[in-house]
């Protein structure tokens, strides 16, 4: 392939469909795992990880064998289906079995986040154009997921 090949398929992968209505200009529109480069692919380690973390929060079963795009699809699925039922709470809530901790109350909370958080976080730190601080605590990194998430409307 010549280099004017090259980048003529490299602004191609960029730029989105013009005849896409569902990504406008200057919309904050996440794209459609459907329009994935990859979304056929099995789903990642942070997908499947998290997407364990929601079946089970829901009473539901997990299915291991999705792509990336089905497995993202799943995740808002049981996003906003447990919306209402607020699967983080404070710790105080005890008479809630289901209930996580909040970040802060972790014993945990100080050791280097897990390699699915980090995964999940470059993934939500790429759709938000931010750098991913490498850095994280397990409980910071929670907290950068949250925030991630609402900024990306993954969380929603």
């Amino acid at each position: 392939m010549n280099n004017a090949e090259n980048n003529a398929s490299d602004n191609s992968i960029n730029k989105p469909n013009q005849n896409d209505n569902s990504q406008q200009a200057g919309s904050n529109t996440v794209k459609d795992p459907n329009d994935w480069t990859t979304g056929n692919e099995p789903m990642t380690g942070a997908q499947k990880s998290y997407l364990k973390t929601l079946s089970d929060s829901a009473g539901e079963e997990f299915n291991e064998s999705l792509t990336k795009a089905e497995a993202a699809k799943r995740i808002d699925e049981l996003q906003k289906n447990n919306k209402g039922n607020n699967l983080k709470s404070s710790s105080n809530d005890a008479g809630n079995s289901n209930t996580v901790k909040d970040p802060n109350q972790w014993k945990t909370g100080d050791q280097s986040m897990t390699g699915a958080q980090k995964s999940y976080l470059k993934t939500l730190a790429d759709e938000a154009g931010e750098e991913l601080d490498e850095n994280l605590s397990k409980a910071d990194a929670s907290k950068k997921i949250d925030e991630l998430q609402q900024k990306t409307g993954r969380g929603q």
